[in-house]
C-alpha cells in the first residue's frame, strides 16, 4: 500500500484510519488523523491491538465481530465506543473492508467521531419529548390561528380542557366559540397584533363541548413571519374557577358592607390555608387605608398591630386555633392609614372542616378608641376625687378636730351663759361639718 498513491490518501485523510491484522487484531498501520484524535503516537499504536481502544466490557464482542467479518469478507459499518489515551470515551462510526496488507489478511478501517452528533440528537429527542409533554399533558391549550383567527393547529389538551377533540377545530373560526358579548372585545384586542408581537387578551367566555361557558385567558404571539409556524400562537388557560372565586369574594365583600352599615364594624374573612384576609369597605372607611384593596395577606394585619400588643394577639389567636376553640376575642391597638393607632375590640369565629382542621375565620373589628378615652377621663376624674377626699380627711379634719376640742374645753370652763350658748353652737356646727367630711371621704373612696 505504501508504494501506491492510495497510501497518500490513507495517510492524509482528515478522518482517522488504520489497518489491523484480522488474526492478531494488532495495528499494522495508522494515519496522522488517528494519532491526533486518539493521542497515541504511531509507534505506540503499532504495539497495540484494536482491543486496546475499546472499553473492557466490549472486547469479547469485538473479537466475535472480526471473526464473523473475516468469514464473510463483506464491507462492515456500525457504531462503537472507543477510548482515547486520556481516558475520554467517544462514539465512532466505523466503516471497514477486507484487504491484503504486506501479505497478511487485514481490514482497513475509517473511524468518524460522532459523539457531538449523538449528544445533539439525544438533546433534540429530549427537547421534543418535553415539548410533546408540554403540549399534550400541560395545563394550557396551545393553538395556532391565521390572521382571520381560523384554527390551523390545536393541541391535544383541548379534549381535557374544552371537551372537544383537536381535529374538530381545524378550519373553524375561533370567534364562533366565543360568547357574543365578548366577541367585540376579542376582535379589538386581536388587532393589537398588527402593532406589537404579543397581546394578552382580557378574560373571555368560550363554549365548552358540553355547552357550558368557560372563562379563558389567552396570550397570543404573532409568528406569521416565522416559516416554521406561519400563524398566531395562542396559549390559553381555563380560569373559570378563579373568576368564580373572585365573584364569590366580591359578593361576600358586598354582604360584609351591608352588615357594616348597620354595625359600623370592620368585617373580615380570614383564609387560614392561604393566609389571605378579605375585608369589607371598613378597611378604607374605619381603618383609613384608601388604596390597599379588599384582600391582604395575614402578615399585613400582624405588622399593623402595635408592637407592644403584637406578640400577645398573635399568640392568642394561634392558641385558640390549636385548642379547637371557635370563639376568639382580643383587644389591641392597630395602626390606621392616617398614621394613628386606634384601640380595637376584635372578635372572630373559627370554622373547621370535616377532618377537624381549621380553614377559615370570620370576624369583626370595632373601634373602641372613644370608649377608651372616656374611661381614661373617668379614671383621671376619680383619681382627682380621691386626692380631694384625702385632703378633706387629713388636711381639713385635723384642724377641725382641734377646733372641736377647744370649743368643748372653753364651754366647760366658761362662766358666762351667753358665751356658753355660742360655744355650744360652735361645737354642734363643728360636729356637723366633721360628719359631712366623713361622708365625702366615704363616697369618694
Amino acid at each position: 500500500m505504501e508504494s501506491t498513491g492510495f497510501y497518500n490518501l490513507f495517510e492524509k485523510s482528515p478522518l482517522p484510519m488504520w489497518v489491523f491484522d484480522i488474526q492478531t487484531l494488532l495495528f499494522l498501520d495508522v494515519n496522522i488523523a488517528a494519532v491526533e484524535n486518539y493521542g497515541y503516537s504511531k509507534s505506540e499504536f503499532l504495539t497495540m491491538s484494536i482491543s486496546d481502544i475499546r472499553p473492557a466490557d466490549e472486547i469479547d464482542a469485538v473479537k466475535n465481530i472480526v471473526e464473523h467479518n473475516a468469514k464473510t469478507g463483506k464491507f462492515f459499518k456500525n457504531i462503537f465506543r472507543h477510548v482515547k489515551k486520556n481516558g475520554d470515551l467517544i462514539f465512532v462510526e466505523i466503516e471497514s473492508n477486507l484487504i491484503e496488507f504486506k501479505g497478511r489478511q487485514a481490514r482497513i478501517v475509517l473511524a468518524q467521531d460522532i459523539s457531538e452528533k449523538l449528544i445533539a440528537e439525544q438533546q433534540l429527542a429530549l427537547s421534543e419529548q418535553r415539548f410533546k409533554a408540554l403540549v399534550q399533558e400541560g395545563s394550557e391549550l396551545i393553538a395556532i390561528v391565521d390572521i382571520d383567527l381560523n384554527y390551523k393547529y390545536v393541541s391535544p389538551t383541548s379534549r381535557r380542557i374544552l371537551g372537544i377533540d383537536p381535529h374538530i377545530f381545524i378550519g373553524q373560526n375561533a370567534l364562533q366559540y366565543i360568547h357574543k358579548d365578548d366577541v367585540q372585545t376579542v376582535v379589538a384586542e386581536a388587532g393589537g397584533l398588527n402593532l406589537k408581537p404579543q397581546v394578552k387578551f382580557s378574560p373571555f367566555r368560550f363554549r365548552h363541548g358540553n355547552g357550558e361557558w368557560r372563562w379563558i385567558e389567552t396570550c397570543a404571539t404573532n409568528l406569521t413571519e416565522d416559516l416554521s409556524v406561519q400563524g398566531i400562537v395562542c396559549n390559553s388557560s381555563d380560569i373559570t374557577d378563579r373568576i368564580e372565586s373572585q365573584k364569590q369574594i366580591m359578593e361576600n365583600v358586598e354582604r360584609y358592607n351591608i352588615v357594616a352599615r348597620a354595625t359600623r364594624d370592620v368585617i373580615w374573612d380570614y383564609d387560614l390555608r392561604n393566609q389571605k384576609i378579605t375585608w369589607n369597605r371598613g378597611i378604607s372607611g374605619i381603618l383609613k387605608y384608601k388604596s390597599i384593596g379588599h384582600i391582604t395577606d395575614a402578615h399585613w394585619w400582624e405588622n399593623n398591630i402595635h408592637p407592644e400588643d403584637r406578640g400577645q394577639v398573635v399568640a392568642s389567636i394561634n392558641r385558640h386555633i390549636m385548642r379547637g376553640a371557635k370563639l376568639w376575642t382580643e383587644e389591641y391597638r392597630f395602626l390606621c392609614g392616617d398614621g394613628e393607632y386606634r384601640y380595637m375590640m376584635d372578635r372572630g369565629y373559627v370554622g373547621f372542616d370535616q377532618t377537624g382542621k381549621p380553614y377559615r375565620m370570620i370576624g369583626a373589628m370595632q373601634d373602641i378608641t372613644q370608649n377608651k378615652m372616656q374611661m381614661k377621663a373617668i379614671e383621671e376624674q376619680n383619681k382627682k376625687l380621691k386626692e380631694i377626699a384625702w385632703l378633706q380627711s387629713h388636711a381639713v379634719r385635723a384642724p377641725l378636730t382641734k377646733i372641736m376640742s377647744l370649743a368643748e374645753l372653753l364651754q366647760y370652763s366658761c362662766k358666762d351663759e351667753e358665751t356658753k350658748v355660742l360655744l355650744k353652737y360652735l361645737s354642734e356646727s363643728s360636729a356637723e361639718l366633721d360628719e359631712v367630711i366623713a361622708n365625702i371621704s366615704k363616697n369618694a373612696g
